[in-house]
This record gives C-alpha cells, sequence and structure tokens, in this order.
C-alpha cells in the first residue's frame, strides 16, 4: 500500500523522548536500599481483565511483589485479576475518576478514550515484535502517551503486551479471506476492530473479554480473534476446533495509572513505581514469548488444528483489510502512521 510522506510528527517528538530518558535515568539513579522509613503507608488497587495465568497477570503480581519488598512492606499494591472490578473499559473509567490506581488495558480499549492510540491496532502495520516495541517504548509511543495524559488525565507507565493475534473458530478452517464471509465473529468494542473484520466478510460483534468464553461456548459467536496467550489462558481452545496464526495486529497491553494518584506521590514513590514498571514490562515480555510456543504445542496436542499462513496467504488477509487502511488514515493521522511504519 502506498504511504504518505513523512512529516514533522517523528522530528517534534525526539526533543520529548531525550527528556523522558533523561528523566528515567535520573529516576534509575535514584533507586537504592529502602526501609520502611523511606515510604509512606498506602494501600493501592490494580485490575486487569487476564487470568491468573496468564503472563500478564504475573506480571502485574510481578509489580505488586517488587513494590511491597523495596518499601519494605510500607506500600501494598492489592491486585485484582480476571476483570473482577471491571471490564477494559471499566478499569479506564475507573482510573479516570480515581477508584482504580493502576491498570492493564489494552490499547484498542484505551482508544475510545484517546483514538490516535488506533495505530496500534491498524492491520499488519507492524512486521515483528521489535518493530511493536520500537513504535511503543520511542519517540512515536513517548508523544501519544504525553499527549494522551495531558488530554485524559490517564499516565502511560509502559506497554505490556499479549502478542499478535490469531483467529479461531468452531469448526470452520480459515485459510483465506473468503473464509471467514458470514462467520459470527467476537470482536473488540472498538471500532477499527469491528471495520477490520466487516472487511472479511463476517459478522462481528463486539464483547467483553470476559464473556467471550461462555460466548463460544454457547454459540452466540462462532469465532473470536486473540494472541495464543489469551486463547489458552481464558480456555478458548477447549471450545474452538481451530486456530489460525494470522498475526494480524499486535497486542500492546498499557500499563496505566491515575494521574491525580500520582501527583500526589513523593518522588521517591514515583521512582519506584515508573522503575518497577519498566522492569516487569520487559520480564513479561520475555515471558509471554518464552510460553507462546509451548501452549501452541499443548493446544495442538489436545487435537485443535493449527493453520499456519503462507506468505501468499497471508498477503491476501492483508490486502483484504487494505480498506480499513484507507478509512482510518484521517482519523489517526498520515503523519503518525508514516512515523510509525518508518520507526526502527
Amino acid at each position: 500500500m502506498t504511504m504518505p510522506t513523512l512529516s514533522g510528527f517523528a522530528r517534534k517528538t525526539f526533543t520529548s523522548l531525550r527528556g523522558v530518558a533523561a528523566v528515567a535515568l535520573v529516576s534509575g539513579l535514584a533507586l537504592g536500599p529502602a526501609s520502611a522509613e523511606d515510604y509512606p503507608e498506602m494501600t493501592l488497587k490494580f485490575g486487569h481483565p487476564y487470568a491468573e495465568t496468564h503472563p500478564l497477570a504475573k506480571g502485574a503480581q510481578m509489580f505488586a511483589d517488587t513494590i511491597a519488598e523495596k518499601s519494605d512492606g510500607a506500600i501494598t499494591v492489592e491486585v485484582f485479576p480476571n476483570s473482577t472490578i471491571g471490564s477494559s473499559r471499566d478499569l479506564v473509567e475507573s482510573i479516570q475518576i480515581g477508584v482504580v490506581d493502576f491498570a492493564l488495558v489494552p490499547t484498542t480499549n484505551v482508544a475510545s478514550f484517546y483514538p490516535p492510540l488506533d495505530i496500534f491496532y491498524l492491520p499488519f502495520l507492524f512486521r515483528d515484535s521489535e518493530h511493536a516495541y520500537a513504535v511503543s517504548d520511542g519517540p512515536v509511543g513517548e508523544a501519544l502517551y504525553a499527549d494522551m495524559l495531558d488530554k485524559t488525565g490517564i499516565r502511560t507507565l509502559g506497554m505490556y503486551e499479549s502478542g499478535f493475534r490469531t483467529i479461531t473458530t468452531r469448526d470452520k478452517k480459515i485459510e483465506k479471506p473468503e473464509d471467514m464471509e458470514g462467520v459470527k465473529f467476537r470482536v473488540v468494542n472498538n471500532p477499527l476492530n469491528v471495520a477490520t473484520f466487516k472487511a472479511l466478510g463476517a459478522n462481528p460483534t463486539p464483547m467483553a473479554l470476559s464473556e467471550v468464553f461462555t460466548g463460544l461456548q454457547q454459540g452466540t459467536v462462532d469465532g473470536q480473534d486473540n494472541p495464543v496467550g489469551n486463547v489458552k489462558a481464558f480456555g478458548f481452545d477447549k471450545v474452538q476446533g481451530n486456530i489460525t496464526l494470522s498475526n494480524h495486529q499486535w497486542a500492546g497491553i498499557m500499563f496505566l495509572a491515575d494521574d491525580k494518584m500520582w501527583a500526589d506521590l513523593p518522588d521517591n514513590v514515583k521512582d519506584l513505581f515508573a522503575a518497577t514498571a519498566k522492569e516487569t514490562q520487559e520480564w513479561e515480555r520475555k515471558e509471554l514469548n518464552a510460553v507462546e510456543s509451548q501452549y501452541l504445542d499443548e493446544m495442538e496436542a489436545d487435537g485443535m488444528v493449527v493453520t499456519r499462513l503462507t506468505p501468499e496467504q497471508a498477503a491476501a488477509f492483508q490486502k483484504a483489510m487494505e480498506p480499513v487502511w484507507e478509512e482510518y488514515r484521517e482519523k489517526i493521522g498520515s503523519d503518525l502512521i508514516q512515523s510509525a511504519v518508518e520507526a526502527n
């Protein structure tokens, strides 16, 4: 597809990134051995929609455990997994009103509150994980997070991931775009995700992640798209017979914080939270990628049919989804798209 020429977006963000990097360096140097008297006593809430066995849930718990250890028990982070205090959308709203302090939420759900984040879900935008990290961790991501903070009052501490999304169905093997015609298909409740599967001829049905297993089990929907880790952790493989490794979107999971809560924190607590978020981000990414092939092997051994697309088949899906790019080019911004495409 033809991409627009690069303008000033990436250049404008470089200075901002240098400032962020400097703060991070100072923060890292500020961290040292802690004792209870170094930190005020506090209890904070951390919500997310993931099952406890998922690397994302383990990363959140690791954050809480590390904070407790480094603060010598002064700071308690209570983790609420598996949508127990709300769906992804609920968690974003709860952060905005100060009911929840931290949350893990997919970029596509946060995009409902800050539309430029739709950049992360343009189909086939990312070449591989390293490209996705270059966008999320580099000048493009830092500029987005700063602007989102200004417009929504939500701070971004990091970007976990759940990997590249796959397509699963109950009975129908998906090898080409035409195979999706008429399939009742669960999608994330975001217009871009709806448009993506309408482009394939499917019948997309928005549904919260916590409702997907029941929807698949009862036949409300016949298929869904999620990364391998989610398929395994939520048991979708028990009610779906086929998985196609389409890798059509990368699922970045934002580590969010209530900025009003953040503003009241002492500097050493801010430093502790920021550094620990980055540490657990790196751990979670490595863990997720390490276990993904294991999950896939287990699902295949249990009878799930795994379809690995050839380059020609993947190109057919990409071509079928090109109308989504045309629809969202102006909404997201040509400069932003171009900066993401060229990130490295």
